[in-house]
């Protein structure tokens, strides 16, 4: 910027405090690919920074001279990225928790989905090692089944040692996320069934029971890739402490009645009558 090169600034890479100060010049010197910019950043070609700025100073920056986009693609990029730190935060945890052999292993959320042991020797490497994944739009959880099936009838895994719970942390919307089930976009034969009826055949001939799949989206959204009547399944929207600790507390158990029960069985109800 120093050299007035406007025409070859990266923007994609301008610091978040320097795309907040600067706007305004970029669009006085570069105006046309500016704004460019800003429409790929608005329509998911590509990302702006916001990393370096705080919540208020978002907010703050609504009237600047740019009429506020660049605000509001940092504010988006900021939930984005929580979202995210949510999902990967998530993962591990669960991953670590777990016995073996599954522990430490994740697998990608991708069209082809495929088996990860997490690499690294601390908190920060094993994050950055999950990151670093082959990351989709969407999945096949048919397969997701299959890998694990995999698994475990080559280390030859007894019955009670197949996994009762397989988590989907997700910080887009289902609709989005389940391929395999959106080919099928309507409710007239539930596609999550069609799958499922096949998972539990091969899972019943390799002597195994199917886990329960979890879906959780972090987005708070009414979008789900299943019926919360299909079988096999469990929903959950949304992201707060209080939903995370019921999570570890129940030992990852959590639906609708899990969540009714610890919320009316905290001391402050204990003095409460029930008058028939």
């Amino acid at each position: 910027m120093g050299a007035k090169e406007w025409g070859s600034l990266p923007y994609n890479r301008v610091a978040s405090v320097a795309m907040k100060s600067y706007k305004e010049i970029f669009l006085s010197h570069d105006e046309e690919r500016f704004k460019k910019y800003l429409e790929d950043a608005k329509s998911g070609k590509t990302k702006i920074v916001a990393g370096a700025v705080l919540p208020h100073e978002i907010i703050g920056d609504l009237d600047g001279g740019d009429g506020g986009q660049v605000a509001e693609l940092q504010w988006k990029r900021m939930v984005d990225d929580m979202r995210t730190k949510v999902s990967v935060a998530l993962g591990l945890l669960v991953s670590e928790l777990a016995e073996e052999p599954w522990r430490g292993k994740l697998i990608t959320f991708s069209r082809t989905p495929e088996l990860h042991l997490v690499q690294g020797d601390d908190l920060r490497s094993k994050t950055q090692f999950v990151r670093d994944m082959d990351w989709g739009a969407n999945t096949d959880f048919q397969k997701v089944f299959d890998l694990i099936l995999k698994v475990a009838v080559e280390g030859k895994l007894k019955p009670e040692g197949m996994i009762k719970r397989v988590f989907v942390f997700s910080d887009m919307e289902f609709d989005e996320a389940s391929s395999s089930y959106s080919r099928y976009n309507t409710r007239e034969t539930s596609s999550w069934e069609t799958n499922y009826l096949v998972i539990v055949s091969k899972y019943k001939e390799k002597g195994y029971g199917v886990p329960e799949i979890v879906f959780w989206n972090l987005r708070d959204s009414k979008s789900t890739p299943v019926a919360r009547s299909d079988k096999g399944v469990a929903l959950v929207s949304g992201f707060s402490k209080n939903l995370i600790k019921m999570f570890l507390d129940n030992d990852g158990e959590i639906d609708p009645m899990t969540i009714m029960d610890a919320v009316i069985s905290g001391p402050e109800y204990n003095e409460l009558v029930v008058i028939d």
